[in-house]
């Protein structure tokens, strides 16, 4: 199971802010994060440099009320709150201390840590994220489609790689 510092700055990959005016998402500042927290009513020791100190693993083992309360903040700023009386995946993933969990607990930490990096994978990478994509496809009209076009795109860059004119262009 990953250390507590690990999940916590998955959770900063994962949740960021909505985008910019240039169209840049960036991630949540640890003050932003301390601050939206002491604002829903928990974690009020939460500082900028408490959360650093997690980050970093310079502290491991924050109570689990801070780790409720930074989940929470997460959700709030991501608008993914769960409704009240329901289960939180980000509560029970940050929350959860493998010395202390029991292996199903551990279980669903670790799915929830692998569909985060995939979430975060198919974001930062647009291949990965066609890719997966792709694989919900299964009428073979959409996947002759798919497997067509694949074929004429690698025909138009084949071309453009042997083109005189591309190769003056880049000789420049």
């Amino acid at each position: 199971m990953l250390q507590f510092a690990d999940r916590l700055n998955l959770l900063f990959r994962a949740f960021l802010k909505p985008p910019n005016a240039a169209g840049k998402r960036e991630e949540w500042s640890n003050g932003d994060i301390a601050r939206v927290a002491s604002e829903l009513g928990g974690g009020p020791g939460l500082t900028r440099q408490y959360l650093r100190m997690l980050r970093t693993g310079e502290r491991d083992k924050p109570s689990l009320d801070t780790a409720y309360a930074i989940a929470r903040a997460f959700e709030h700023l991501s608008r993914t709150e769960s409704a009240p009386g329901q289960a939180s995946a980000v509560i029970a993933y940050l929350a959860t201390d493998p010395s202390r969990a029991s292996s199903a607990e551990v279980a669903q930490a670790e799915q929830i840590h692998d569909q985060l990096t995939r979430a975060v994978d198919m974001r930062d990478n647009p291949l990965i994220g066609l890719v997966a994509r792709l694989g919900n496809l299964q009428d073979p009209e959409s996947l002759d489609s798919v497997r067509s076009l694949v074929e004429q795109l690698e025909e138009q860059e084949q071309a453009s790689r042997r083109s005189p004119f591309r190769r003056r262009r880049s000789a420049k």
